[in-house]
């Protein structure tokens, strides 16, 4: 009787549409939690742009991971006795 159940709500799962599935670049994000006020202004002002919210965000966030980068190269450029003191 298990076995007639598993198979009966198999058999009703909807399959994915493999010709549009999503396909991002990376599976890694960066995010912020705001308050619902906050969303709601940022949603407003990106919709009154013609543009998406993370289309607002890029320029600051590249900026970020670029500046994040150049800080870690100076981190390995010291060497490791000078991190040692």
């Amino acid at each position: 009787m298990a076995d007639s159940t598993s198979d009966a709500s198999s058999a009703r799962r909807r399959q994915g549409n493999w010709r549009h599935r999503e396909n991002r670049a990376s599976s890694k994000y960066v995010a912020k939690r705001v308050s619902a006020d906050d969303h709601a202004a940022l949603t407003k002002y990106a919709e009154d742009q013609g543009v998406k919210v993370a289309e607002l965000l890029s320029p600051f966030i590249d900026d970020l991971i670029q500046r994040a980068h150049e800080h870690a190269h100076q981190l390995d450029d010291v060497s490791p006795a000078a991190k040692a003191s």
